[in-house]
C-alpha cells in the first residue's frame, strides 16, 4: 500500500499541448485576474463551442464592512464606492466576462463566492452542474492546492489545468473498496507448565 492509496491522489490523464473541450454544457473556470487565471480563460475561449457555458469563479475572503471616510474618499466624491471591496471584485469579474465576449461566442457567468478556492470550485461544480473544471498553473506542473481542488471534485468532473502552452488533466483517482483484512497472529502454542 503507497502513500497515495492511504490518503488519496490524482491521476494525470494526459500531458500535452493541444486541448479539447466540451462542447456543450458548462464549463467552470476559477478566475483570480493573475496572469495565469487569465492564461486559462484564454485557451478555454480559443477551443470554446457555441454552446458552451463558462462560469467565471473567484474564491474571495469574506468582505468587509466599509471603512471609514478618508481623504480619498472625499477627493473621489461619487466615484468613492470604487475603494471598496466588492467593487474591486466586480471589476475583476467585469475585465474576464469581457474578455470572453470578445474573444469567443460562448454565454458567460461570473461569480465571487466567499471560501477557501477548494470547496468554492467543488460547490459551483454543483451549483452550475459542470462537465469540467479549469484552473491555470504559472510552472509547468500542477500545485499542490490544485491536487486539493482535483480530490475535491466528483469524479465524473475532470479538472483541466494549463499555463497556455502545457495541459494536464487530472481526475480524482477511484479505487476499489479494499476490505481491511484484521491481523490475527499465528498459533502461539501452549504454554509451558500448563
Amino acid at each position: 500500500m503507497t502513500m497515495s492509496d492511504i490518503f488519496g491522489s490524482y491521476r494525470p490523464l494526459s500531458a500535452s499541448t493541444a486541448v479539447s473541450l466540451p462542447t456543450d454544457g458548462v464549463l467552470v473556470v476559477g478566475f483570480t485576474g493573475s496572469p495565469a487565471s487569465q492564461r486559462a480563460l484564454d485557451t478555454v475561449c480559443a477551443t470554446a463551442g457555441p454552446g458552451l457555458r463558462i462560469a467565471l469563479v473567484c474564491a474571495i475572503d469574506p468582505i468587509r464592512p466599509p471603512a471609514p471616510a478618508t481623504f480619498l474618499h472625499d477627493a473621489l466624491k461619487s466615484e468613492a464606492y470604487l475603494l471598496s471591496d466588492r467593487a474591486v471584485i466586480d471589476e475583476l469579474l467585469r475585465r474576464g466576462m469581457e474578455s470572453v465576449r470578445g474573444t469567443c461566442r460562448a454565454r458567460v457567468t461570473g461569480v465571487a463566492l466567499e471560501g477557501d478556492p477548494v470547496r468554492v470550485l467543488a460547490g459551483a461544480v454543483a451549483r452550475f452542474d459542470a462537465a469540467e473544471v479549469v484552473v491555470g498553473m504559472s510552472g509547468t506542473r500542477p500545485t499542490g492546492q490544485v491536487r486539493h481542488i482535483a480530490r475535491a471534485l466528483p469524479d465524473d468532473v475532470p479538472l483541466l489545468v494549463t499555463n497556455g502552452e502545457r495541459h494536464v488533466r487530472l481526475r480524482r483517482r477511484t479505487r476499489d473498496h479494499v476490505p481491511v483484512r484484521p491481523f490475527v497472529p499465528g498459533h502461539l502454542g501452549r504454554a509451558a507448565g500448563v
